[in-house]
């Protein structure tokens, strides 16, 4: 069981070079191979996430606590975070057998993902420290770029993460702050995008207009 707090956003078309430049401007940015996680679509929950991931682990995700909105220093909100609690069974056959099934039902949505991931070091005293996207640390963040499509629609998602014992809330801020001081002009985070998975794929499910005009950049 892991225990996070994140925020995430959506928007629908390809990654701009622009905002794929300015995450991973640092060479401790890594990029992962392209995979295709399958969702199961539980209609009208936003707080309750179950998917497959890469046909190698299943994942159920809850959330615990209600989004509030993430404000940056100058006071703005630019989105929303939450705190969630996930299982994961790491069993590839049971994984790759609920792919199956899940391919050939309108229940479940195919998404394919490239991400690129960066994580940080918090100390006590809120400094934060840039490490190696695979370093093992029990109590930090991470910042996730992804270029993923689903139902014959292209989209971009930015996503921070905060893990650890304590004081997960207030290191997602930290974090988010911490990389959103560069964010490139013209790139303008808002509320409206900002989501979890599971809200995402019930707006992708009622039609992909409800959701995600991609900002200028």
């Amino acid at each position: 069981m892991i225990q996070t707090a994140e925020a995430r956003w959506f928007y629908r078309r390809s990654t701009p070079p622009e905002v794929r430049s300015w995450f991973c401007g640092s060479s401790l940015c890594r990029e992962e191979d392209a995979r295709t996680d399958h969702y199961l679509l539980l209609t009208g929950s936003n707080e309750v996430g179950v998917k497959v991931r890469g046909g190698e682990k299943f994942e159920i995700k809850a959330r615990t606590a209600a989004p509030e909105p993430l404000m940056l220093l100058n006071g703005a909100s630019v989105g929303f975070g939450d705190a969630w609690v996930k299982w994961t069974l790491e069993d590839c056959d049971a994984a790759a057998r609920m792919s199956e099934v899940g391919s050939g039902s309108s229940e479940w949505i195919p998404v394919v993902k490239q991400r690129w991931l960066r994580k940080f070091l918090l100390d006590p005293t809120g400094q934060i420290e840039e490490v190696d996207a695979d370093a093992a640390i029990d109590h930090g963040g991470r910042a996730e770029l992804g270029q993923i499509s689903a139902r014959d629609s292209q989209w971009w998602t930015v996503a921070f993460e905060s893990f650890g014992e304590t004081n997960r809330t207030a290191n997602l801020e930290l974090v988010a702050r911490h990389f959103l001081r560069t964010l490139p002009r013209g790139l303008v985070l808002r509320e409206r995008d900002s989501m979890a998975y599971p809200e995402w794929l019930n707006r992708l499910a009622a039609g992909p207009d409800v959701t995600g005009a991609a900002p200028a950049v």
